[in-house]
């Protein structure tokens, strides 16, 4: 049976979609978008504006404003429907399925394309923190304060695209991006992978295995890249088969990136390696120098400082 979002998309006429988009135009300019803009917008006669706005209000894909001016926006729930209607009018997804993640700032969804591949789609739902928080904690949020939250996850959706494009064409152990559109990320889905967090039974080769790929992929994006994580700990490293045998750490989530120059990427560096490096200490018995991994990661050693 399909989730939630995939019954609400199912539901939806021609005419709420173009309500939809008039209302998504105006959210550069409005807060709540006047309701003559959607009308310009929409370009439908008043009775059926009036039923898709009931449909669309009753649904919770927008949201409604009274006052002096009567203003419409979009929901988290209505930016996910036009992406999806995006993604299947470009060929990328055929079919989405149920919720396979669920956090703070994303939501994740099987999804299955027109040839039979299953995909994973990543909604980022950052806007849902205190915007106040993020833009304390991310550097790149500067100067965006004025912005919705849903204009804030459209720009994290093509920044980790963009980033993973990079990275992955890097040979980095990222997910493999195939699309993006708003605030949705498809990536390949990863078969079989399990998040590091839920304590894997690794052997202890694996589990070395596995720090060996997240600390180069570290390594790839600081030096190759000049991009540090920003974030990384067990909660976004999913252990996932090997290419070649065995299994190997997969870094995700990336849109809260730094670059390599600004003035805190050393520091957030030295955090996310550290945080790593404990994990697999406490976890799964693993040691590795702090020192000898940073150097490492940033190119002053050329090997990994992992035990026999």
């Amino acid at each position: 049976m399909p989730g939630r979002l995939a019954r609400v998309y199912q539901s939806l006429e021609p005419d709420d979609f173009r309500v939809l988009r008039a209302v998504e135009s105006g959210m550069g300019r409005y807060e709540y978008v006047p309701v003559e803009w959607v009308e310009r917008r929409a370009r439908l006669p008043p009775s059926r504006m009036l039923r898709s706005i009931r449909r669309l209000s009753d649904l919770k894909l927008i949201r409604r404003t009274l006052g002096a001016i009567v203003g419409y926006t979009l929901t988290f729930l209505g930016l996910d429907v036009l992406a999806v209607r995006a993604l299947h009018a470009k060929g990328v997804i055929e079919e989405l399925g149920d919720v396979i993640g669920a956090g703070k700032e994303s939501d994740v969804y099987v999804a299955v394309t027109p040839t039979g591949e299953r995909v994973a789609v990543k909604f980022h739902k950052e806007g849902r923190a205190p915007f106040h928080r993020i833009r304390r904690t991310r550097s790149f949020a500067a100067g965006e304060s004025r912005r919705s939250m849903l204009l804030w996850a459209k720009m994290l959706g093509e920044r980790e695209f963009r980033v993973l494009v990079e990275l992955h064409g890097l040979g980095a152990s990222v997910p493999e991006p195939v699309a993006w559109n708003r605030h949705a990320v498809v990536e390949r889905l990863l078969e079989g992978a399990v998040e590091l967090y839920r304590l894997p039974p690794l052997t202890r080769g694996e589990a070395v295995e596995v720090l060996g790929s997240v600390l180069r992929t570290v390594r790839i994006a600081y030096l190759e890249a000049g991009v540090v994580h920003g974030d990384l700990s067990e909660y976004n490293v999913l252990v996932a088969p090997g290419d070649s045998g065995g299994v190997r750490g997969v870094v995700i989530d990336w849109p809260q990136y730094v670059y390599r120059d600004e003035p805190h990427a050393r520091e957030l560096l030295e955090r996310d390696v550290s945080r790593i490096l404990r994990f697999f200490r406490s976890k799964y018995r693993v040691e590795a120098p702090l020192e000898d991994a940073m150097a490492y990661v940033t190119g002053e050693s050329g090997e990994p400082p992992l035990p026999a």
